[in-house]
């Protein structure tokens, strides 16, 4: 049993220094660091959502989508609840023109954080791309009741305002 104790106590230490390590290499903007320290963390602890989720950032932002789409997705399973993991993809759906799944992922966030301002105003904007503008008039007009009237704005100046 002591055996089993020390081995546990092991990994714990271990999944939380490549984790840690991630983090730091991140700060540092050293991405393959990054990468390779968070994929450090899911070998040692693969149910772990934040680490795919962390992964797949960088994924994105070194746009490679379909392995940033493979963690956050990954997260998501991991974590049903993970609202940032569901926004995060959805933005990356946005930028690759995924307009329906981007909205179903920015729903979901909202499903999970009802005060969610990012995941309404970015599903306004997806909306308004697709020119459904009594839907984004509806998100845009949420977003600016929790602090952020940019999207109303826009579509105010541009008169695409739905009453």
């Amino acid at each position: 049993m002591k055996a089993i104790l020390v081995l546990l106590a092991f990994a714990v230490f271990a999944f939380a220094d490549a984790f840690d390590g991630g983090v730091a290499a991140t700060d540092r903007s050293d991405w393959q660091e990054a990468v390779q320290q968070f994929t450090q963390a899911i070998k040692i602890h693969p149910n772990d959502a934040r680490a795919y989720h962390n992964r797949g950032i960088l994924y994105a932002s070194s746009h490679d989508s379909s392995k940033a789409i493979a963690d956050y997705t990954q997260a998501i399973e991991i974590d049903p609840k993970f609202a940032l993991a569901y926004y995060n993809r959805g933005v990356l759906y946005d930028e690759l023109d995924d307009r329906s799944k981007a909205i179903a992922d920015y729903t979901q966030a909202i499903k999970i954080d009802p005060k969610y301002i990012n995941a309404y105003y970015s599903r306004g904007h997806s909306y308004s791309v697709l020119r459904d503008f009594k839907n984004a008039t509806r998100d845009a007009r949420k977003a600016c009741a929790l602090g952020n009237c940019d999207l109303v704005k826009v579509l105010g100046d541009n008169g695409w305002i739905s009453d």
